[in-house]
């Protein structure tokens, strides 16, 4: 199954994979408005809530429920099932809350996949997004001017040793880390990796 972020939820998109033997899960956002509307429009309330989580991390508590419908008439190539998924975010610090929901569609059906393995598929393309908002934000990689050989890749492997090392500190964010090594440049980096 190939997933996409809502720049990829176009119909040369969707029919690529499917004509291939594949399925996707793309995001719908605002960025293709008639399909929006659509999915936004269909009977969420009437619809169960089939998967529920929970977590607490980095100072806060968030709570997801997945909720799937069949995709009848949303207009959208091998559309099978449309689902939304309710964010509820507690920051333990502020007390502040936080709710949201995404809106997916997917070529998957019902007797192909369960809602508890497309609220998994969704959540494991927010991580591997979160992961490269890390990787532009923190690091540039997406303003890095390396581009020929095996350069790139090598780059890319530094940065995510980078990454692997400064979340492993227990800050909460990365910047944070980038701050406590940054208050001894020359000898806390080689502490890191177990060299000082």
């Amino acid at each position: 199954m190939i997933s996409a972020d809502a720049l990829h939820t176009q119909r040369p998109t969707a029919e690529h994979p499917v004509g291939r033997g594949a399925d996707y899960l793309l995001t719908v956002k605002a960025n293709q408005p008639t399909l929006f509307a659509r999915v936004k429009a269909l009977p969420w309330a009437q619809a169960p809530v089939l998967e529920a989580t929970r977590e607490r991390a980095h100072g806060r508590t968030e709570v997801r429920t997945a909720t799937v419908l069949t995709a009848p008439r949303i207009a959208f190539p091998h559309a099978a099932q449309v689902v939304r998924v309710h964010r509820w975010v507690r920051t333990a610090s502020t007390g502040r809350v936080r709710r949201s929901y995404a809106y997916l569609v997917t070529s998957l059906s019902a007797e192909c996949v369960t809602a508890g393995e497309l609220a998994h598929s969704v959540r494991g393309h927010w991580r591997i997004e979160a992961r490269h908002y890390i990787r532009d934000v923190s690091f540039g990689e997406d303003a890095s001017r390396v581009r020929t050989g095996n350069a790139p890749q090598n780059m890319a492997l530094l940065r995510d040793l980078a990454i692997g090392l400064l979340s492993g500190l227990g800050f909460a964010s990365v910047p944070a880390s980038y701050r406590w090594v940054g208050y001894d440049c020359f000898t806390r980096p080689l502490d890191l990796l177990g060299i000082a």
